[in-house]
């Protein structure tokens, strides 16, 4: 069992996120398989506020990643 959310961090549909929970064992699958349509909707609710959290430590770098892909460096070797 899997309850899975996304999330583009900008725009440009570049920086694209998953946050799952998935069952490791058989009890636990029972368990997730077991959890009503809203109990599933928390979870989920759960991992997107999760995302959130994750979006505001990433983010800052998203301006430096942009920098950086915009002037490519050679290769040498």
């Amino acid at each position: 069992m899997e309850i899975v959310r996304e999330r583009f961090l900008d725009d440009s549909k570049l920086y694209h996120i998953t946050l799952g929970l998935r069952s490791r064992t058989t009890e636990m699958h029972s368990v997730l398989s077991a959890l009503s349509a809203d109990e599933r909707d928390a979870v989920g609710a759960v991992l997107a506020r999760a995302l959130d959290e994750i979006g505001h430590v990433v983010g800052p770098r998203l301006e430096t990643e942009r920098e950086r892909l915009s002037h490519p460096q050679p290769i040498t070797g």
